[in-house]
């Protein structure tokens, strides 16, 4: 019913072919060393080349594990999660709420306040949500002043490019029209 010989035999090949890779990635890595330990042993001596090459080898570890245990990088963690935990809490939810509002309204972002108040005290766990549904909906909004701003900045470049491409004629009636005769009416 089902035939995996097709998906088996395509795994079977990528198996071998990344086998041999990496076999020739261990090969071209050991001749390597092996010309780097020629040359570190010819100028810096038989005893110490070794050394020397094995520390360049370890060097990359090194830094990494260096890296690791510098406290600056414990601070930063520990200070993102803070900050997450408290854009999650109740305290934080509402206060992205009422920031995000007031530059748009400070009404609406009173309005916020009052409505975030009464979910923090009866529904908290909705409260995250809401903050986030409204922080959105604010986007939303100054995304739109932006575009009507952009949509009337084209608006007046292009009544303007019009405007100077194609000038207005002068108020003088064409020459065909001053020529012409007006005919009798028969019937005055």
């Amino acid at each position: 019913m089902f035939n995996f010989s097709n998906q088996i035999d395509a795994l079977k090949s990528f198996i071998i072919g990344l086998t041999l890779i990496l076999a020739c990635t261990i090969l071209g890595i050991i001749w390597i060393s092996i010309g780097l330990y020629q040359l570190v042993a010819r100028t810096i001596g038989p005893m110490w080349g070794p050394i020397v090459l094995g520390g360049l080898f370890l060097l990359p570890i090194a830094v990494y594990f260096i890296h690791r245990a510098l406290p600056h990088n414990k601070d930063k963690r520990r200070k993102s999660a803070m900050e997450e935990a408290f854009a999650n809490s109740t305290v934080g939810s509402m206060s992205r709420m009422i920031d995000s509002l007031s530059t748009t309204s400070p009404i609406l972002a009173a309005v916020a306040a009052v409505v975030a108040g009464f979910m923090a005290t009866r529904f908290p766990q909705f409260l995250p949500l809401v903050a986030q549904i409204v922080v959105a909906v604010n986007e939303e909004l100054q995304g739109r002043k932006v575009r009507k701003a952009e949509r009337k900045a084209k608006d007046a470049r292009e009544e303007y490019e019009r405007t100077v491409n194609n000038p207005v004629p002068p108020d003088v009636e064409p020459i065909n029209k001053r020529r012409r005769r007006k005919e009798p009416e028969m019937y005055e």
